[in-house]
């Protein structure tokens, strides 16, 4: 299975409500979202949506981050959101097990959702070996998900290979988007995952460190994934031609970016593959249209998520 982890903003409901509408079966994807916004709104329509559509989505209901950072804040929007996740079955509630979490706070959580499938995120948790293995065996804990190798090996083993789930970042992410160049190799896990693990995860084209995000950029780029010759899956990265702030307009750098993106997927049909998102980008470049730098980030993600599932399913 996939588990693409991503932090719980417009741009991302937008790619993974998107999804929904796919043609492509959606068992093998598990969507990871952490939370960062106050307003539950966003959050709250996506799992109404995956809900009703009886699709999984993780949802972390202890995040820290952000506009949750402050525990008033994050105390609030739980009880605003936990109500949403109660009506809707295939919603996997999730908690977040780090450096200051005691065996009491997960059996608080795991005796809320009781007799309920839940899912356990590890990023440099403090539990011991004997508390792990006591969660180990707990039936409700449909998944085990270890956060960018924050575990260690042997405490990873403790944890049972059909629930453990790897999920890291394998985004090299730069300081500017002109600094970007080429192409890269971003993961083989597709292919090695399935012996010992039930699945594999990303942080996507974005990171696993959280930016707020900030104003016009002075370079446009488009990070977009491909089957390699070798199978892996490789990165490449297309970025506007203009990369100074005071030369072109954003709408010109994001069609600079998007006809390099678009000239690439269709002479390399077999690496890129095909997907709406791509049918997107193809779109824009033929009618000069400029969809705002948000939709580049949903359509980044919505090809990141087709191209695995893809991997996946032998389609690529």
């Amino acid at each position: 299975m996939y588990f693409p982890f991503v932090y719980g903003r417009r741009s991302e409901f937008l790619a993974l409500r998107a999804m929904l509408e796919d043609h492509r079966s959606l068992d093998a994807l598990l969507p990871v979202i952490e939370p960062v916004k106050r307003k539950s709104t966003d959050l709250a329509r996506c799992i109404k949506e995956f809900g009703k559509a009886g699709q999984a989505l993780a949802v972390i209901l202890n995040p820290d981050k952000h506009e949750l950072k402050p525990k008033d804040e994050a105390k609030a929007w739980l009880k605003e959101i936990i109500e949403v996740v109660d009506e809707h079955d295939s919603i996997v509630p999730t908690f977040r097990c780090v450096s200051t979490t005691t065996l009491a706070h997960v059996f608080s959580f795991l005796k809320r959702f009781e007799n309920r499938e839940v899912a356990l995120a590890y990023s440099s948790p403090s539990l011991a070996d004997a508390e792990l293995k006591t969660l180990a065996a707990h039936a409700d804990v449909k998944f085990h998900i270890v956060l960018n190798e924050k575990m260690t090996t042997a405490q990873q083993k403790l944890l049972p290979s059909n629930k453990r789930v790897d999920i890291r970042d394998y985004f090299n992410k730069l300081d500017r988007n002109s600094d970007y160049d080429g192409a890269e190799l971003f993961t083989d896990r597709h292919k090695t995952f399935s012996s010992s693990w039930a699945g594999f995860g990303d942080y996507a084209s974005i990171g696993s460190a959280f930016t707020p995000g900030g104003g016009q950029p002075a370079a446009v780029a488009i990070h977009a994934i491909y089957k390699h010759k070798s199978t892996d899956v490789w990165i490449e990265h297309f970025v506007s031609d203009d990369t100074d702030k005071d030369v072109g307009s954003t709408e010109d750098k994001f069609l600079q970016a998007a006809r390099k993106l678009v000239r690439a997927a269709k002479a390399r049909p077999k690496e890129f593959g095909t997907n709406f998102a791509l049918d997107e980008y193809t779109n824009h470049v033929a009618a000069s249209h400029f969809p705002g730098l948000g939709t580049n980030k949903v359509l980044q993600l919505e090809h990141h998520i087709c191209l695995m599932l893809d991997l996946l399913d032998g389609t690529l």
